[in-house]
């Protein structure tokens, strides 16, 4: 009895976890220092001489109040995650919202020239919490000639570059396979590990053939330690 309900939990678990890769299918996270906030330049008033005060007194207030709202919590005022368009305030002082998909759509036509994106290919796009000013965008097409699968295909030729970075957005678990195998190629025990449509593979040697890792249990079965 144990043993078969063991069974159902795992069962469901593996459901469960299918489920969610599949719904991030259609994302991709963006990171580098392409995707950090865009600032539009201001110009405030001119200062009043030394010992003048502003007219009204109220200019140098007012530049007070500017400073301090630029050190405000970054996403104050941020539209809805759910929000098309992906408008957010993103790091944006003073109320102006940051367009992300314009920030994406620019970073990815400098970067790779020719690919043909557009506000019309991006469901939604927010910024994520943590360094390397994450973005996560989720695209309208994700099947094989969109332009999701067309940046997974060129995000090599990005490679040197550093100021842009490509991935697929991963479920915990398939985050942790990812991290471990990592780890595995930094200490040559493997030759590459790499993600395909939500998926991890490895190869352990240049030309043999790809593994797919479904879980951590099959980490620890293949003798990889294992990444918290």
């Amino acid at each position: 009895m144990a043993d078969a309900s063991r069974k159902q939990i795992k069962l469901l678990e593996e459901r469960a976890e299918n489920a969610e890769m599949n719904s991030r299918i259609p994302c991709l996270v963006l990171s580098g220092q392409a995707m950090a906030p865009h600032r539009p330049t201001r110009l405030d008033a001119p200062l009043p001489p030394a010992g003048r005060t502003a007219p009204g007194g109220g200019d140098s207030a007012r530049g007070e109040g500017r400073a301090e709202s630029a050190d405000a919590p970054a996403g104050a005022g941020r539209a809805r995650d759910g929000e098309r368009g992906g408008r957010s305030a993103g790091g944006q002082s003073g109320g102006e919202a940051e367009d992300i998909n314009q920030l994406v759509i620019s970073a990815v036509r400098a970067r790779l020239p020719g690919l043909d994106i557009t506000d019309a290919d991006i469901d939604r796009a927010h910024r994520l919490p943590g360094a390397n000013h994450k973005v996560i965008v989720r695209f309208v097409r994700s099947g094989p000639g969109g332009v999701r699968d067309q940046l997974m295909s060129r995000r090599l030729e990005l490679k040197g570059r550093n100021d842009l970075l490509i991935n697929e957005s991963l479920t915990a678990q398939k985050s942790q396979i990812f991290r471990s195998l990592l780890e595995a190629k930094k200490n040559k025990k493997i030759y590459t590990v790499y993600t395909r449509w939500g998926h991890v593979y490895y190869k352990a040697e240049k030309f043999g053939t790809s593994s797919r890792v479904e879980s951590v249990d099959k980490l620890r079965e293949l003798r990889f330690p294992v990444k918290q």
